[in-house]
């Protein structure tokens, strides 16, 4: 079955902008807006009946909104993280209509992403039956003023921008990020098997699936050598500190540090990348298995990423800050089969309903949703790859060994939120996040986005053929 109807590619840069005189400037702008909400809005909980609502406890670092504006040959791109688990659509539209009218930069050049941190504010309505009035009033206007702070992040980027000088490594991470899925004795695939009874571990017979080690780094700073910021993208689930108190996460660390080290005013923004099947635990061991989160666990995973990032600084090398170029593509997928009657059955079979993340249209006797998959590209070695949903590793390694850029961010869960997005392999075993009950995606709907990026990317790099 085809889980991909059809799609339209939108090249939002007419040609004429691709073909920029030599070398055109560069320009960036960063900033950072907090987005910490009050304490007695619902804290992101577990989404799933009764669907409890618990403030938070405190904060333990606040959660933030960092945009970076980038500005090339007259053509501006933004690329935007947020410390929340995942954005609704909603929520999307409603920040670039507010950029559109505020901002010099193109709404539909703005790439939004959540950090997914599992320590922030609970964003979606329909999770809020059991709140008090009072939380459903704080809930209410936060949310109402979420989209403006994205806008305003933006909006002040572009008031610091500044030439700016654009530099590359890349960075490995290994013994932080490991495979969830796990092939079993009895030819089963679990997800983190034996949880609450670490000794069925010893029925594991190996991870079911890869890592993706590779930390793209882009250093931006002024042509002086003033820092700017510092771009860091790898595949590791945002699930560490745990508790109820309002954190980043691991990635408040890694900030944290980088500001030591080039001073407070860099702007360190950290991506979610294709990380759907990844987590911090270490269970091949099975003699000691690592369960860990908490704090202390955020610091461990953080200053091993960061002191990463602190050495890339030292194989920094120059790319080039031009051709900046912006598309989008929106997919048609085929919701999960199994999936569709019960989600359907509670919309009362509506020819079209939205449960809260996206939207549903009944098409050909299927029902059918669209997921956004934007590239924004800088030269000929920088890219970054938005993607609405948790894109499984497999799918981020395939992405990048057929992007024709050196440096490819895979941005999970921007621009929307379509839940997990597995493999055709996944989906064949089942399990937590290729599962009905826990992915909209049809088999082949993982692959659709992928292609999609990659003819996007392939469309961006000028290539030329050896015909020898």
């Amino acid at each position: 079955m085809k889980s991909c109807c059809k799609s339209v590619f939108l090249l939002w840069l007419a040609m004429g902008t691709w073909a920029q005189a030599a070398s055109p400037a560069l320009r960036v702008g960063r900033a950072k807006v907090d987005i910490t909400p009050p304490l007695n809005m619902p804290f992101h909980v577990p989404q799933r009946p009764p669907f409890p609502v618990v403030p938070a406890e405190g904060v333990h670092d606040p959660l933030q909104a960092k945009a970076v504006v980038f500005e090339s040959g007259g053509v501006r791109a933004a690329v935007v993280t947020c410390d929340v688990t995942s954005i609704p659509t909603e929520y999307i539209v409603t920040a670039r209509e507010y950029i559109g009218k505020t901002c010099e930069t193109p709404p539909e050049n703005v790439m939004i992403t959540a950090t997914h941190t599992h320590t922030g504010p609970n964003i979606r309505p329909r999770n809020f039956q059991t709140a008090t009035p009072e939380q459903k009033k704080i809930a209410a206007d936060y949310l109402r003023e979420f989209p403006v702070m994205i806008g305003k992040s933006v909006k002040a980027a572009e008031a610091a921008m500044v030439s700016a000088r654009a530099q590359g490594a890349m960075a490995f991470v290994h013994g932080v990020a490991f495979n969830r899925r796990f092939l079993m004795k009895d030819g089963m695939v679990q997800s983190n098997p034996g949880k609450g009874d670490d000794k069925q571990l010893v029925n594991v017979v190996r991870a079911a699936g890869p890592t993706d080690p590779a930390m793209p780094i882009v250093y931006l700073d002024t042509p002086e050598g003033a820092p700017l910021a510092t771009l860091a993208n790898f595949a590791l689930h945002l699930d560490t500190t745990g508790g109820f108190k309002y954190s980043a996460d691991f990635p408040h660390v890694i900030a944290a540090t980088l500001a030591r080290v080039k001073g407070s005013e860099m702007l360190a923004q950290w991506t979610y990348g294709a990380a759907g099947n990844i987590n911090h635990y270490f269970l091949l061991d099975p003699l000691k298995p690592h369960r860990t989160k908490g704090y202390d666990e955020a610091a461990r995973i953080g200053s091993l990423i960061a002191a990463e990032i602190v050495r890339s600084y030292a194989k920094l090398r120059p790319l080039a800050g031009a051709p900046l170029k912006v598309s989008r593509e929106n997919v048609d997928l085929v919701l999960l089969e199994a999936t569709a009657p019960e989600l359907a059955a509670r919309h009362s079979h509506a020819a079209t309903f939205q449960d809260g993340d996206t939207v549903y249209r009944l098409k050909d006797g299927r029902y059918t949703f669209s997921a956004e998959v934007m590239v924004i590209t800088l030269g000929d070695e920088i890219a970054f790859v938005g993607v609405p949903g948790e894109l499984f590793v497999e799918l981020g390694l395939t992405i990048k060994n057929g992007s024709p850029y050196e440096y490819t961010m895979i941005n999970s869960l921007a621009n929307g939120s379509i839940g997990y997005i597995p493999n055709r392999k996944a989906l064949s075993e089942g399990t937590y996040g290729a599962s009905p009950g826990t992915t909209r995606c049809s088999p082949g709907a993982g692959e659709a986005l992928v292609e999609s990026a990659i003819r996007q990317l392939i469309a961006h790099r000028a290539i030329r053929q050896n015909l020898n």
